[in-house]
């Protein structure tokens, strides 16, 4: 007869030899398919192909949180919110530790039909668990922003700027928190460093549908591509 100890020490070697919940539960036959998946959507070469191919592995594995999280991310770029939240829903009850799944379930929650409370609540467990990434800060920052949480949008820019300052993106998405508060001259002070050191280069900024009328301010002419 086994002895207490013996069972303990079974149990926990059981435990650890079990599979990652939606992650390593995916059978050999569906990784390709899920990866070829994620690589149309990171792409953007197409987004349906990317869905379909998503479908084919949730028919199989319900529970697959990873492709849970990418095909709600597929489905915002697609302007279906609705359905991305309940696939968003899907991963944090699957896997309620990972922040990622509380951004893009705030992020569906804000932009669909979903309560607007469920959007505040999911970004405060984003926010808690995510400890670096530009783009989550970037993304953290425009949920706070479509919240009218303005101070955390500045926040969260700002740290996605100490984590990359050679990243566009967190240039782009500061100074657009700026703007929206009115600090055009905190604005036009930021693009121009960007633009002295070579992270943003002018026509981006005529470009860009917010930013794009600052680019005639004093500070920033001498600083413009031709």
């Amino acid at each position: 007869m086994r002895s207490a100890r013996s069972i303990i020490l079974l149990a926990v070697l059981g435990g650890l030899a079990l599979p990652a919940t939606g992650q390593s539960i995916r059978p050999p036959e569906l990784r390709q398919e899920f990866h070829r998946a994620e690589r149309a959507w990171r792409t953007g070469t197409n987004l349906y192909e990317a869905k379909i191919r998503l479908d084919r592995v949730l028919k199989a594995v319900p529970d697959d949180a990873e492709a849970r999280l990418v095909r709600a991310r597929v489905l915002l770029d697609l302007d279906r919110p609705s359905e991305a939240l309940a696939d968003a829903r899907a991963a944090t009850r699957i896997t309620p530790g990972d922040g990622r799944a509380w951004l893009v379930r705030a992020e569906a929650a804000q932009r669909g039909e979903g309560d607007r409370e469920e959007a505040f609540d999911a970004l405060d467990r984003a926010a808690e668990r995510i400890t670096d990434g530009i783009d989550e800060h970037v993304r953290l920052s425009w949920v706070a922003q479509a919240l009218s949480e303005i101070d955390r949008a500045e926040a969260f820019a700002r740290i996605a700027l100490a984590l990359g300052p050679d990243a566009p993106a967190a240039y782009w998405r500061l100074a657009e928190v700026f703007v929206a508060q009115e600090r055009f001259g905190d604005a036009e002070t930021l693009l121009a460093r960007g633009l002295e050191d070579g992270v943003l280069s002018g026509s981006s900024l005529r470009a860009h549908p917010v930013l794009g009328p600052l680019a005639d301010a004093p500070a920033l002419r001498a600083h413009l591509d031709g």
